[in-house]
């Protein structure tokens, strides 16, 4: 199985080199890094610099060297809206979806959060939680993600640095997004949100997480493969979308992009057990904030 990682926070050439060199010796075989639409047009100048710095990591002695067939990370470039309102994301999208494989928005607001879900043109909503004592979803806006295929993605970084009752809010927001997403379908991604190299960790690490707060070897393998795999080749063929959902295709080129993903979920559901090493992220306090939060969210529902 290939992981792959839509969000990197993009910042300059230096810092954008040492974050993806250190995120493909943990084992990320695709990364994608986000930049505000200001800064977006000047990294694309440095893009072809990057990949090929990228190509000269050396394995030895790394988390990689560990694995089999493995090989240097893709890379691509993409945009995060921020603090943006329902007109300026309009504008921004309306001037960039043809330059940009991969667009993003920062939830939070509800306005926001539903304005995003309700437009086909945008890829992902981006932390619909973000400073919120609750998720940011409803079933109506699932409903809208999953009609319009918006992917809604949860960052690990909001776990790594955050403690106590914020960590605890994240978390039951996590699992009550993974309740949303069971029901309706929509595409869930998961992400690292990495800004530095301190805060990459190894596949290993994240899977184990996400495996210790209730989610399935097949949603983790959806989360961090399929779904962004999805997101990624659909936008390699926008040029060639005469409308939604019809594309000019030379037959050759057809193929059935579900074909290997039976064999690769199976395959990772018999690799090495990730249950372990993570066990010291989420402390005795931790979980005690999450059971009063759910209870707390039960009662008013009553």
């Amino acid at each position: 199985m290939k992981f792959y990682d839509l969000n990197l926070r993009g910042q300059n050439y230096d810092n954008d080199l040492a974050l993806v060199m250190e995120a493909n010796k943990f084992g990320w075989d695709y990364l994608n890094l986000n930049y505000s639409p200001d800064n977006f047009e000047k990294a694309l100048d440095y893009k072809d610099d990057l990949i090929g710095e990228l190509s000269s990591v050396d394995f030895n002695q790394t988390y990689r060297n560990k694995k089999t067939n493995f090989e240097h990370a893709e890379l691509s470039m993409g945009i995060n809206i921020l603090n943006a309102n329902s007109n300026e994301i309009r504008k921004i999208i309306n001037k960039y979806r043809n330059k940009s494989n991969y667009i993003s928005c920062l939830g939070g607001d509800l306005k926001i959060n539903r304005a995003v879900c309700e437009n086909h043109r945008i890829d992902v909503l981006s932390r619909p939680y973000y400073k919120r004592r609750d998720s940011g979803m409803n079933h109506v806006l699932a409903k809208e993600a999953k009609r319009n295929n918006v992917a809604i993605e949860l960052c690990f970084r909001d776990i790594l640095n955050n403690h106590l009752r914020y960590r605890a809010n994240v978390i039951s927001s996590f699992k009550e997004i993974l309740k949303f997403h069971r029901k309706f379908k929509f595409p869930l991604i998961l992400t690292t949100d990495s800004k530095s190299i301190y805060d990459v960790r190894s596949t290993r690490d994240i899977v184990s997480f996400f495996k210790s707060i209730g989610f399935s070897n097949e949603e983790i393998y959806n989360g961090f493969y399929y779904y962004p795999k999805q997101i990624v080749d659909f936008n390699k063929e926008r040029k060639d979308m005469i409308i939604k959902g019809v594309k000019i295709i030379d037959s050759d080129d057809f193929t059935d992009t579900y074909d290997n993903r039976i064999s690769d979920l199976e395959e990772f559901d018999e690799s090495e057990d990730f249950n372990d090493g993570f066990d010291d992220l989420i402390d005795d306090e931790d979980l005690e904030f999450i059971e009063e939060i759910e209870n707390g969210l039960e009662e008013d529902e009553l």
